[in-house]
């Protein structure tokens, strides 16, 4: 996994998301991107262990099924891999771009209420974990996993101890370089799923 450098605030030495140029997606800095989301879902507590298992689940599934290196383009190889009648990558960068939009929900609404000028101890993440859940994978998951991610949104840390457990001391600069993050991550996600939808893939 991604190990962003340690003599630096950790979240603030995550890597963001790739831009597509001319209509390609590098798979590399994609799935960089993609584990060091990893590594800040992993930060949020062990109760989050199915989450960061599924999301890696898929990576591995991209990294082990197709061509990884600097020039391959995601996008070039889903379309090969339909044309040679499989899907089982194309499966794992649908449920994880599903993964995508479920952290891309969380972190606009943290980064309002922030601007907002709303105290962090006034947040309630359970609300905005639960609407997040409500509004990317739920309409996905079975009942069983329906009522593991009631749980887990429940449980899930309130902001304060999510900024520590981020090593964020600086909110306006978090503000700032959370806005680029996710600016970045919906684009690329948007992407994808339009591509998926465009090319009938998975």
């Amino acid at each position: 996994m991604a190990s962003p450098c340690t003599s630096e605030r950790f979240f603030f030495t995550v890597k963001h998301f790739p831009a597509v140029i001319d209509e390609r997606l590098n798979i590399m800095a994609f799935v960089e991107a993609s584990l060091d989301l990893v590594a800040i879902v992993e930060r949020l507590g062990t109760v989050f262990t199915p989450v960061t298992v599924d999301m890696q689940g898929n990576i591995d599934k991209i990294k082990k099924s197709y061509k990884y290196d600097e020039n391959s383009c995601l996008l070039e190889l889903m379309l090969d891999e339909k044309a040679k009648g499989e899907t089982t990558a194309a499966e794992g960068v649908l449920w994880l771009n599903r993964a995508l939009f479920f952290f891309e929900l969380i972190f606009i609404e943290i980064i309002n209420k922030l601007k907002d000028q709303i105290p962090p101890n006034d947040v309630n993440m359970k609300e905005i974990f639960t609407k997040a859940y409500e509004g990317s994978v739920k309409p996905y998951h079975n009942w069983i996993t329906r009522q593991l991610f009631s749980f887990l949104c429940k449980m899930s840390p309130n902001l304060p101890q999510l900024l520590k457990s981020l090593e964020i001391d600086n909110l306006v600069k978090y503000i700032q370089i959370s806005e680029s993050y996710n600016v970045k991550l919906h684009l690329i996600r948007c992407k994808i799923d339009d591509f998926l939808k465009d090319n009938n893939i998975p």
